[in-house]
C-alpha cells in the first residue's frame, strides 16, 4: 500500500468518525494537512542501487492550531489513537525501506503565538539523522537556471541560507533594503519572470538532518519540485521545507532552476 492508498484509507476512517462533528471545509483542511505531512516523509526517501532508504532516526511534528476549533480538530484527527503517527509508520513499513534503526515519531499540538514569524504555518516538521556528526559549514552547490531570465545562467554557492526572488534587492516603502536575493531572476517584465515573487523562496542547510531544504515564502504563484518526473508541492509558508536532492528541478511560478550538490 502506497502513500495515496494510506491517505485514502485515513480519509475514509475520518469521515466515518467525524463527518457529523466537523464541517466539510474543516474535513478538507484536515485531509490536506495529512497529505502534506505524508508527502514530506515520502520526499525524504533516498533512492539507492539496492532500493530505497530512509536515513532518519527521528521525525517530530508540531501542529500549530490558531483557534480552539482548530485545536479540537487537530487533536481528533491526528492525535487520538496516534492516527497520524500510525499512518507514517505504516508508510515506512510498507515502502520496505532500509532504516538506520527504529524510527522515533512524535506528534504534538501547541497553540501558535501571535509573535510567530510564520503565522500561516499550520504544522512544523523536523527530521533528525541518527549518529551522524554535523558538518560545521554548508557544502557547495550549483543552481542552474533552466527556464526564465536570471543574472547568470548558473550560481555556484556555499552558504547556509540562499534567497531566491525577482530583482537583486527588495526594499520597503521607505526605500530601505530588507532583502538581498542570491539567485536573482530579472525584473524585466517578461511573462515567465513576472511569476517569480520578489521574495519567492529560500534554500538553507539544515545541520540536524545534514541536507539542503527549500521552502516557499508565501509567494503568489507557488513553488514545487520536479523529481524523476514526479511533482512535489512545497507548502506555502511552512518552515519545515522540502528536502532537496541532486537533479531536483525547483519551479518558482513558471521559472525553473536545477539543484546539484558540488561546485
Amino acid at each position: 500500500m502506497g502513500m495515496w492508498e494510506i491517505l485514502a484509507q485515513s480519509e475514509r476512517r475520518l469521515c466515518s468518525r467525524f463527518e457529523n462533528r466537523f464541517s466539510q471545509e474543516m474535513m478538507q483542511k484536515l485531509s490536506e494537512i495529512r497529505r502534506q505531512v505524508l508527502e514530506q516523509v515520502d520526499s525524504r526517501f533516498v533512492d539507492e542501487s539496492s532500493g530505497k532508504s530512509f536515513p532518519y532516526g527521528k521525525i517530530s511534528i508540531l501542529l500549530c492550531p490558531r483557534s480552539d476549533e482548530l485545536r479540537e480538530a487537530y487533536s481528533a484527527a491526528f492525535l487520538e489513537g496516534e492516527s497520524l503517527k500510525g499512518d507514517i509508520l505504516q508508510m515506512l513499513e510498507e515502502a520496505q525501506l532500509r532504516l538506520p534503526g527504529p524510527v522515533e515519531i512524535s506528534v504534538a499540538s501547541e497553540p501558535t503565538p501571535d509573535s510567530d514569524p510564520l503565522p500561516l504555518a499550520v504544522y512544523k516538521m523536523e527530521f533528525v539523522k541518527r549518529g551522524l556528526p554535523g558538518r560545521r559549514e554548508a557544502p557547495a552547490l550549483t543552481l542552474t537556471v533552466t527556464r526564465g531570465g536570471a543574472q547568470t545562467p548558473a550560481y555556484h554557492l556555499q552558504k547556509e541560507r540562499i534567497l531566491v526572488g525577482r530583482s537583486p534587492e527588495v526594499t520597503d516603502r521607505e526605500g530601505r533594503v530588507i532583502r538581498k536575493n542570491d539567485l536573482v531572476f530579472l525584473d524585466d517584465g517578461s511573462e515567465i519572470n513576472a511569476t517569480v515573487s520578489y521574495a519567492h523562496a529560500r534554500i538553507w542547510w539544515d545541520r540536524e538532518s545534514q541536507e539542503y531544504l527549500v521552502m516557499d515564502e508565501v509567494s503568489r504563484y507557488g513553488t514545487s519540485i520536479v523529481r524523476e518526473g514526479r511533482s512535489l508541492e512545497v507548502p506555502s509558508g511552512n518552515p519545515c521545507g522540502i528536502r532537496l536532492q541532486s537533479g531536483d528541478e525547483v519551479i518558482c511560478g513558471q521559472a525553473r532552476f536545477r539543484f546539484e550538490p558540488g561546485p
